[in-house]
């Protein structure tokens, strides 16, 4: 299979040109934009608005016919200028029209009351910066539809879905990581401004008409590709902004009910989390395909729930609803489990607690969550975070219980068992019987039983009781000043060995 040509080869062109011009002449730029239409001409919009019975007007600035905010002339009709007439003498003035020597047309939109006053114009005479503007909206739009059409063709010819699916990732990924480079290099003031063009025409617009087009064809991806997309890659603003409008009132009415309702602070607050990641969205800190359509999803639901309940919703119910929609925030389960701790701490032994923590994994193993989709996708569901945190309860208290058992009958035992005192330290005792056992003095194979009976049978002057466990760390991990100590002790011994 031939290697793939990179897909945006044309668009970093383009940002280079922007950035640094050099490859296009003036001259190719003009060729190419009379190549994209035969027609060239200036669109004046006038504002008309009736007040107090007197009709006002205001201009707009004008715009070229290859501009990509330009409304196409085969939408225009051609109008009758009887009720304007009156105005037609002063806004050819303001214009600086004459209006024996320039042509010019008046036309109506068909959507709308505007009047549009259309003048021919030579390419030649617009702004070097307005001819470059326009020649990289018009390749931009060409080369997208060529792209479009490419990975069409590319993807009918692979075989297998796994094949889509990686190169579905990969185009995802380049247009994702241009597109972050544009916004930092445009740096917009406001989300909107991004989609907004000034009057110069200069490079940041340029900028801007690449970044638009590089997030027309994650659209394209996005819409025609669904079941493929990588869902960990952000969502270009514009999808947010769609689904911002489909959604504001839901979320609006969503927040409203929360704050008038009389649940407790933590858990409204844990409640907005997913509000705030919709309401604060912004294009320099975007959001993924995956939590995007969590908190729609979210939003969408607690929009029913709550449209459906006409009286004050309560705690218990905001927390099923959030159970029920998988919201596996650390918060939530640190919420859930400090209310089953409240209610372990009514019982005064572990019997108790453990017999509460069986109800309570019997009624969370038979709940229900949606786990399709969840809050973090890098965390297990919130179902398995309470069931797994009540299961390692139960098995704790369990061993306590059984713990506290084995302490009992020892103390019992220990009472009557005489063991032998050393002046050793737990350290040096521990150390004394590896060097007992490195030197094949004891033969005893299993270190565990070495520990036990170190434990068992000794005590030092500081404590009555030696845990194995203590025994056992101090045999492998020996500092120098154990070593030191013993060693003295030792020499002790030899000095009593001399006749």
């Amino acid at each position: 299979m031939m290697k793939q040509k990179y897909i945006l080869e044309i668009f970093d062109d383009i940002i280079r040109e922007i950035k640094n011009p050099k490859l296009v002449t003036d001259s190719e730029i003009i060729v190419a934009l009379k190549d994209c239409s035969m027609d060239s001409y200036h669109i004046h919009k006038v504002l008309f608005e009736k007040k107090d019975e007197c009709i006002g007007y205001e201009i707009k600035k004008p715009i070229h016919n290859l501009h990509p905010n330009a409304l196409e002339l085969k939408n225009f009709e051609n109008l009758s200028c009887a009720k304007f007439k009156s105005f037609i003498p002063e806004i050819l003035a303001e214009l600086n029209i004459q209006q024996s020597s320039t042509e010019y047309h008046f036309r109506k939109h068909k959507d709308d009351n505007n009047l549009y006053i259309i003048i021919n114009c030579k390419i030649e005479d617009l702004s070097k910066e307005n001819r470059f503007f326009l020649y990289c909206y018009n390749l931009l739009k060409q080369e997208n539809e060529q792209i479009k059409q490419t990975t069409k063709e590319i993807i009918f010819g692979l075989k297998s879905e796994e094949s889509i699916e990686h190169y579905i990732h990969k185009k995802q990924y380049a247009l994702e990581n241009l597109a972050y480079q544009l916004i930092r290099d445009i740096n917009p003031n406001t989300s909107i401004d991004i989609y907004e063009f000034s009057s110069n025409h200069d490079k940041i617009d340029c900028l801007k008409l690449t970044y638009i087009y590089l997030e027309k064809l994650l659209r394209f991806i996005e819409k025609e590709y669904h079941n493929y997309l990588n869902v960990n890659i952000r969502v270009p603003y514009r999808t947010i902004l769609l689904k911002e409008f489909e959604i504001t009132d839901k979320l609006n009415y969503v927040k409203s009910r929360l704050l008038s309702s009389n649940i407790n602070e933590r858990l409204l607050k844990l409640t907005y989390e997913p509000l705030l990641k919709i309401a604060t969205i912004n294009i320099q800190e975007n959001i993924t395909y995956y939590e995007f359509n969590y908190c729609s999803e979210f939003i969408t639901e607690f929009h029913k729930q709550l449209k459906d309940k006409i009286e004050d919703v309560v705690e218990v119910e905001i927390k099923e609803w959030l159970f029920d929609l998988n919201f596996n925030s650390l918060y939530f389960f640190d919420y859930w489990t400090d209310e089953i701790n409240v209610e372990l701490e009514k019982h005064d032994t572990n019997i108790e607690k453990i017999d509460v923590l069986y109800k309570c994994l019997k009624n969370y193993n038979q709940k229900q969550t949606r786990n399709f989709i969840k809050f973090n996708n890098k965390l297990p569901t919130i179902k398995e975070q309470i069931v797994g945190w009540i299961e390692e309860e139960i098995e704790y208290l369990s061993k306590k219980i059984k713990l506290d058992a084995n302490l009992l009958f020892s103390t019992k035992n220990n009472d009557t068992k005489i063991k032998i005192q050393t002046a050793l330290s737990v350290a040096q005792l521990s150390y004394f019987f590896s060097l007992l056992i490195q030197s094949g003095i004891l033969k005893h194979k299993n270190q565990t039983d070495l520990f036990r009976f170190i434990a068992d049978n000794f005590k030092t002057n500081i404590t009555d009781q030696i845990s194995a466990d203590s025994i056992k760390s101090k045999y492998y991990n020996v500092e120098s000043t154990t070593k030191n100590a013993t060693r003295l002790k030792i020499i002790e011994l030899l000095n009593l060995t001399k006749p």
